[in-house]
C-alpha cells in the first residue's frame, strides 16, 4: 500500500516528535537568594545544584538568581509558593505571620553547636506535623534548614566580662537576642552589619553582636579592641524550600534525589561555617589586634535564664494560631538534646 507524500511526511514529523519526548522531559528550577554569590551558604547552594544535576544525571538543573534579582527577601515565602520562582532561600523573621511555628528556632537555647542545632531543627522540620502543616499551608516543599552560627560579641574600648558590664554600653544587637542585652540594661541601637565598622569607629556604638566568621569580613578587627566569646545562640529560621507542586512534578526518583541532598546540606553548611569560624578566630588571634575573653558558664546560665521570657512569647503568639506549642517547643528540645549527645558521643560526621 503506498502512502501520500503528505501522509509520510506527517509520520516522520510524528515520529520525530515523539522520540523528542524524553529530551524535553528534563526540568530547570529558578532558584533565587537575596545575597550576593559568595560565602559559606553561597558555596553550599552552588554544591547543591551540581549535585542535583548530576544525581539525576541531568534530568533536574538548577539556576540560581543571586541579589534578590528574581525576588526580593521579603518576597520569597509568597513567591515560590505562588510559583514566581520553583526554589528558595527565606528568611521567617521577614513574614512572622506566615510562620509561627517555624520562628520557634530564632529563640535562645542552650545548644549552640552548628551542626548539632541545625541537625535537630531539620529533624523537627520534617517530621513534626505542626511543621509539615505549616510548609504545606504555603505550598512550599522543606527541602533544608542553616544556621547563622553562635553570636559572639565585639566592642571597642569595653570589655564584656558579665552580665553586669552590659549595662548603659550601646549596642548593636540581633533579633531577640538584642531584646535581652536591653533587658540586661544595654541600650539599643539600630544599625545594619554594614554600619557597624563606622559605628564602632565613630563610637555610635559600643558593641555589636556578630558572627566570628563574619567579623574579618567586614574588617571590625580593625576598629574593634576586645571580642566575647558568649557561643550564644543562633538565628536559625533560615530555610530552603521548594515550591510545593515543581516538587510533585519531579518524578519519586528525583524528589529523593532532593530530599537526600536536603540532609546532606546540613553537614555540608556547618562543616564549612565551623572551619570558617575557627579560621577567622584563629587569625584575629594571631595578628594580636584584639583581646578574647570567655564568658563564664555561670553567666551564660544566666543569659539564658534571661531570654526565657521570649520563649513564652514565642509561646502565646504561636497558640493564637492553633499550635500546640509546648508540644512544638518540647519536640525542639528533644531533638536539640539528641543531636549534641551524638556530637559529643561521636564527633562530626565528616570526622568520623
Amino acid at each position: 500500500m503506498r502512502f501520500p507524500k503528505l501522509a509520510v511526511a506527517f509520520a516522520a514529523s510524528l515520529s520525530a516528535m515523539t522520540l523528542a519526548v524524553p529530551a524535553m522531559a528534563g526540568m530547570k528550577l529558578n532558584f533565587t537568594d537575596q545575597s550576593p554569590n559568595r560565602g559559606a551558604r553561597a558555596e553550599t547552594t552552588n554544591w547543591f545544584a551540581e549535585e542535583l544535576e548530576k544525581r539525576t544525571n541531568g534530568e533536574v538543573k538548577m539556576e540560581v538568581h543571586w541579589g534578590g534579582a528574581l525576588l526580593k527577601a521579603k518576597a520569597a515565602a509568597k513567591g515560590i509558593g505562588d510559583g514566581a520562582a520553583d526554589m528558595g532561600f527565606l528568611v521567617g523573621v521577614y513574614n512572622p505571620g506566615l510562620h509561627p511555628a517555624f520562628l520557634l528556632a530564632d529563640l535562645p537555647t542552650e545548644y549552640s553547636d552548628p551542626w548539632a542545632s541545625t541537625r535537630a531543627f531539620y529533624e523537627l522540620n520534617t517530621t513534626n506535623k505542626v511543621l509539615q502543616e505549616e510548609w504545606s499551608d504555603l505550598n512550599l516543599h522543606f527541602i533544608a534548614n542553616i544556621t547563622t552560627g553562635p553570636i559572639q560579641l565585639v566592642c571597642k574600648d569595653k570589655a564584656i566580662a558579665s552580665l553586669d558590664d552590659l549595662a548603659g554600653v550601646k549596642m548593636r544587637g540581633i533579633s531577640v537576642y538584642g531584646k535581652v542585652a536591653k533587658d540586661l540594661g544595654s541600650i539599643p541601637v539600630k544599625m545594619t552589619a554594614y554600619d557597624t565598622y563606622q559605628g564602632l569607629d565613630t563610637g555610635l556604638i559600643d558593641c555589636t553582636m556578630f558572627y566570628s566568621y563574619a567579623i574579618p569580613a567586614f574588617k571590625l578587627n580593625e576598629v574593634a579592641t576586645d571580642v566575647t566569646m558568649l557561643d550564644w545562640g543562633a538565628l536559625m529560621a533560615l530555610a530552603i524550600v521548594m515550591n510545593k507542586d515543581a516538587y510533585e512534578a519531579l518524578s519519586p526518583e528525583n524528589q529523593a534525589v532532593v530530599d537526600e541532598l536536603g540532609s546532606q546540606i546540613v553537614d555540608v553548611y556547618a562543616q564549612k561555617i565551623n572551619a570558617a569560624n575557627a579560621e577567622a578566630i584563629d587569625d584575629l588571634k594571631t595578628a594580636g589586634t584584639v583581646t578574647f575573653s570567655d564568658f563564664p558558664a555561670d553567666q551564660k546560665t544566666q543569659l539564658l535564664d534571661a531570654s526565657k521570657g521570649y520563649l513564652d512569647d514565642w509561646k502565646a503568639k504561636a497558640s493564637k494560631s492553633g499550635i500546640d506549642a509546648d508540644a512544638v517547643a518540647a519536640d525542639y528540645m528533644r531533638l536539640l538534646k539528641k543531636w549534641d549527645g551524638e556530637r559529643e558521643a561521636k564527633g562530626y560526621p565528616w570526622a568520623r
